[in-house]
This record gives structure tokens, sequence and C-alpha cells, in this order.
């Protein structure tokens, strides 16, 4: 889910807060300026305000205001320090890296300086979710995110998406798309300079994402230029396109021969920074250990019903025999994207026509393919978004397809993973009524701060939501459909197992690997592919069946409450207008929607 973002992320975007500094003036004329005291008292205040305190806040006739004022001045870079370098992409700098911490430790400032007794419940509830955003950009500063992050010096995933699709990109589109190429080889000079002894695997799956854009750069994207790109700029796109390309290559080789790597398992963030995250971040009522204890309990569980629903299935057989039964029924080579698509639009079918949820119009979702950036750890699908084409909100669902360079046997691998019951659980999981139509009504929100950072909490415990919620509506009409159901359950509580595992040192990469191979029955490029992910996004991984719980038990919560008034269309439409929030933020915010209902306001909490 956009807004809750990898600490480590294998490439990187523009940071949301890398603008320049907000100039601070003094208001022109009026009777606020004659009194010589209360010149000098707003003189002192810009002052403050130059560290970190904006004379606006102080002003504000209520702590409302003074919140609003906050949250304009943060989103239109007010609190914002950035290098005075004006080399192309300067925020990858070691030097933007502390600056940012400088900024957030700035916000952090006007933000606590704020009364929150005087706020509103939905203020109350935004300004918690801003100080955990705060805290946590300036504890990630010792992270150091420049020297250890190879994959941040990948900077091409921008234009896949405006090549690959089908409308071609128009003349300004392919200037920008020669600008980002451009940019590629001078971000990849920047981390020639400062990479320093990172984790060998995410140099592994870096020097992997390296050649997947070589092989992006070479026939696809020249063939696209040539065919599509305006004469006039079609000469410089294809010599950009071979220099970047040519860059590619040394950059591989440099990270393959030349740089020394760190230790085999130093990605791991350690006990006491993931249960930080738990709790300050997350706002959860765990640390790690609980958190593996609650993974196996709802592990144990899962296998319990995986294996009375096989013996139903088949008798004679062991529930490991069931699943790779079924994963012998998949789609032919080609046909993987568009057997997404189809349970895809069966899906919101179903919706519409049971009238389960109001779905916001316009909209559309296309299917495109996995970025090469995330092949390496997206094995099926996931959602990329929405971008804002032809006026209509659009949904990017990416497909993670077969590829020429495979080998046979990894073709019938990526089948097998790719098999039909899977299929029909992530396609409703990654848009209807999953993640696309999460991001809709998340682009309906007024909220400031919600509408920009999110949890994958509420994001990814929505998603196991919807796959209960359409079984319960009659979506799975197979066997298979049930099976891979649960099994995928079976896979998402062994997540909860093994993030906290391999960041506090309890499990090896290999364990990890060999725990979804033997324990869920996961193909071993698939666990790959998973446990690579977890290396670079700790906490994420739980949020699953930890966020799924928690929305369950809050709809239990209020069904209690309400009696027969209680509908679940309601109850959906409030948790997701009410905007993507960590989990105790968001039962405050549901329960404060319905507190009217019960005939009562919610006290601020």
């Amino acid at each position: 889910m956009p807004g809750d973002v990898p600490i480590a992320p294998l490439t990187s975007g523009a940071w949301m807060g890398d603008f320049p500094l907000y100039p601070l003036s003094l208001p022109q004329g009026g009777n606020i300026m004659k009194p010589r005291w209360i010149l000098v008292l707003f003189s002192l205040m810009v002052m403050m305000g130059i560290g970190g305190c904006s004379p606006l806040g102080f002003f504000s006739s209520s702590p409302s205001r003074a919140f609003e004022s906050f949250l304009d001045d943060y989103f239109n870079g007010a609190f914002a320090l950035r290098p005075s370098s004006t080399e192309p992409l300067a925020w990858l700098s070691a030097t933007a890296d502390s600056l940012r911490a400088v900024s957030a430790s700035r916000a952090m400032r006007e933000l606590t300086a704020i009364d929150t007794s005087q706020l509103s419940m939905d203020e109350r509830i935004d300004w918690l979710q801003m100080e955990a955003m705060l805290k946590r950009e300036v504890r990630d500063r010792s992270l150091n995110i420049p020297l250890r992050i190879p994959g941040q010096y990948l900077t091409l995933g921008t234009i896949y998406g405006q090549v690959a699709r089908r409308r071609p990109p128009t003349p300004e589109e392919w200037k920008n798309i020669r600008k980002a190429i451009d940019d590629a080889r001078a971000a990849m000079e920047t981390g020639r300079r400062q990479l320093h002894e990172p984790p060998p695997l995410w140099v592994r799956l870096t020097v992997n994402t390296a050649a997947r854009y070589e092989e992006f750069l070479g026939e696809p994207l020249v063939t696209r230029i040539k065919t599509a790109a305006p004469d006039s700029l079609r000469p410089g796109l294809l010599k950009s396109t071979e220099e970047t390309r040519r860059a590619l290559v040394r950059f591989r080789t440099y990270l393959s021969d030349t740089l020394k790597p760190g230790k085999d398992d130093s990605w791991g963030v350690g006990e006491e920074y993931y249960d930080w995250l738990l709790k300050e971040v997350h706002f959860l009522p765990y640390n790690s250990a609980q958190l593996i204890e609650e993974g196996w309990r709802r592990h144990n569980e899962t296998k319990k019903l995986l294996k009375d629903l096989a013996q139903r299935i088949d008798p004679e057989k062991s529930w490991k025999e069931v699943i790779e039964e079924m994963k012998s029924r998949h789609p032919e080579p080609g046909g993987i994207t568009e057997a997404y698509r189809v349970q895809s639009d069966r899906a919101r079918r179903l919706l519409v026509d049971l009238d389960l949820v109001a779905i916001p119009e316009p909209e559309t979702l296309t299917f495109v393919p996995t970025p090469p950036a995330l092949r390496e750890t997206y094995a099926w699908a996931g959602y990329g978004g929405i971008t804002i084409q032809d006026k209509v909100p659009t949904g990017r669902f990416f497909v993670t397809d077969i590829v020429p360079e495979m080998s046979p046997d990894q073709v019938e691998e990526k089948l097998r993973a790719q098999n039909r019951g899977w299929i029909t659980v992530i396609a409703l999981h990654e848009g209807y009524p999953g993640h696309h139509l999460q991001n809709l009504y998340a682009m309906k929100s007024s909220r400031k701060v919600r509408s920009r950072f999110g949890s994958t909490y509420y994001g990814e415990g929505w998603g196991l939501y919807a796959e209960s919620w359409m079984a319960r509506s009659g979506f799975y009409q197979t066997t298979d459909d049930s099976l891979a159901w649960l099994h995928m359950r079976l896979w998402r509580t062994a997540r909860v197992i093994i993030d906290p595992s391999i960041h506090t040192g309890r499990m090896t990469y290999e364990q990890a690997v060999r725990f979804f191979v033997e324990e869920v029955g996961l193909e071993r490029s698939a666990a790959e592919a998973e446990v690579n992910r977890y290396t670079t996004w700790p906490t994420q991984a739980p949020s699953y069946i930890i966020g799924w719980l928690e929305i369950e038990k809050l709809k239990e919560e209020l069904r209690q409450a309400l009696g027969e008034q209680f509908s679940e269309k309601q109850f959906v439409e409030t948790l997701l207008g009410v905007g993507s929030l960590p989990l105790e933020l968001l039962k405050r915010a549901v329960r404060y929607q319905y507190g009217y209902q019960l005939g009562k306001v919610v006290a601020n909490e």
C-alpha cells in the first residue's frame, strides 16, 4: 500500500517532504504592527520560526487553526531542507538524508506545541498519525540508508509504467522520460560514491534488477521510441537510452566485482527497533515475541482448517498433496494476465449485483507487467496505485508473468505458483474490493494526513477482510478457490512468525525460505521472493493477519452494539471512508462515526 513505504526500498522515488524552505515573511500593514511590544514579540517569533516554530501557530485563535496551519506549512514544504547542490536527484545524497531528519525534528517541535486537548476527535487522530510519521523520519536516520541500499540508485521505475502502457506517451511525457533516463546515470554515479558495505542480499537483488533494466532499455524501449516518439525527440531519446544502458552495465559490474559487501544478515533491524516500530508507529499491543506467539496460534488454527478441507476433497491424500494437485491447474503460458482480468471483472460484478458496497465512479483498473525492480519481491501480483488518465482514476494491477529469459523449469514453477485458485483470491485482494477500491475511497478523503500517509496494517488488513467477506458473499465457486483461500491464509500466518524472527535473529534467511517451502508449500522461487521483501520492509509482513483480526473484532463490537441495525455495507463504507490509519486510530475513528447512531458521542480517547 502507498503511504507506508519500505524502510529499505529496493528502488526509490522522490521523498515526499523534499521541497524548498518555505520563506517566512511579516504581514504588511494592519494595526497589529503598531504597538512596539507586539512588534518586538513578533520579531522574536519570526526568529523562533527560523528554528522550526512558525509564528502562524502562535497567532492562531484556536488549537484547531494552529494544527491546520501546521499541516498547510508541512505539506507546502515549510519545514523541508535540501542540499544546496543542483545535481540531478540530489535527494539521494547522504546530506539530504541528514537534512530530512533535521526537517522532521523541526516539524515535531511545532507539532508538539499544539494543545491537543482542544482538538476535535478527527484532528486528534490526525495529530497522532502525524507524530508517528515524524518520529519515524527522525529515527530512521540511524539506518544509514544512502550507504546501505544499492537499489535506491536504480531510478528507472518511474518511466516503466509510462512506456509499458497501451496509450503512447504524449510529447511532454516523452520529454520527462528523456530526463528520467538522463538522471538515472547521475543516480548510479551517486551510488558508486556513497555505498559502503551493503548487505550482500541487497547487492544481489540490485544486480538482478539492473540486468532487467538493461534488457528493458534494449529492444523494448528502443522499439517503443522508434514507433511512438515524436520525430524531433527520437534521436535524443535513442542516444540517452544507449548511454544509460551502458551505465547500467558499469554499475552492475561495480556492484558484483568491486564493492565490498557487508555481513550476510546486516539487513536485520534488531529487536529494539522492531519493537519500537510496532508500538510507536503502528500503535500495536505486541512486541516481537508476542507477535511470533500470535502467529503460531493462528498458523496452527489455519492449518487445521486446511487439513479438514483437504480431507473432504480427497480423504486418501494429505493436504500438501491436495495443494500440489491444485497447482497443476493453471493458465497456459501467456494466459496469466488475462486470468487475473477475468476474475477481477467477476468480483466487480458481484459487488454491484449484490449491492455490497458503493464503487466511486468514474474509475478503471488496468493490468500491466510487474516492473523489473519489483519482480524479485512480488512473486504473484501487486497493486501499483492510481494515476489519472483522461480525467479517470486508473488503477494499475501488476502481474508477474512469464518472461523470455526463463528456463523451462522456471516457467513451470511460475505457472504452478500462478494457479487458478490463487489467481482468484489475489485478483480480489489487489483489485475489487481490495486495494483498488480502498484507494478509490482514499482519493475522496478531505483529511490531509490520511490522504498522504497510510498504514499497512489497515491496508493489508482490509485486503484479508475482503477475502473473507467475498467468501461469505459466494465469490469462491470451486474447491480450488476455497483451498487457495485457506492456503493463502496459512502463508500469511507464516509471515507473522517469519518477519519478526528474521529481523531479531531468531531465524536465518535460509530457515525462513525453508519454512515457507516445507511448512506452507510454496515454490522455492516464491519463498525467496517473499523473504527478500521482508528484509527490506520490517513489520509489514504481519500486517495482513493482524490487521484482518483487528477489523473483524471491530465489526463484531459494532454488531453487538447495534443488533439488527448493523449493516455490513455501512460498516465497510465507514471503514473505507475514515481513511488509512494505524489500527488503534482506525478503531477510534470508526467508533466516533458510529457514536451518533448509537445515541452517544464518543469522547476523545
